[in-house]
């Protein structure tokens, strides 16, 4: 999995990266933010495969806990 950091600029907007766009993020996307994260989705995707998708996600981010705790 590829991390992107991107920053907000004066107005609260933020980039979308160009990888980002190319695999699909055009025109309407949707977001869903809670405090500390938030998904990013093309508008219009089911509900299921959005959850799909973050499935992939979460078994990455707890694979990169491992990682992080054995070079501990």
């Amino acid at each position: 999995m590829v991390r992107f950091q991107t920053k907000m600029d004066s107005l609260g907007k933020i980039y979308i990266a160009k990888p980002l766009r190319r695999s699909g993020l055009v025109n309407t996307i949707e977001i869903v933010p809670n405090s500390k994260c938030a998904v990013i989705y093309q508008a219009g995707t089911k509900t299921k495969d959005v959850i799909a998708g973050l499935e992939v996600i979460v078994a990455d981010l707890r694979n990169w806990v491992r990682m992080e705790a054995e070079e501990t």
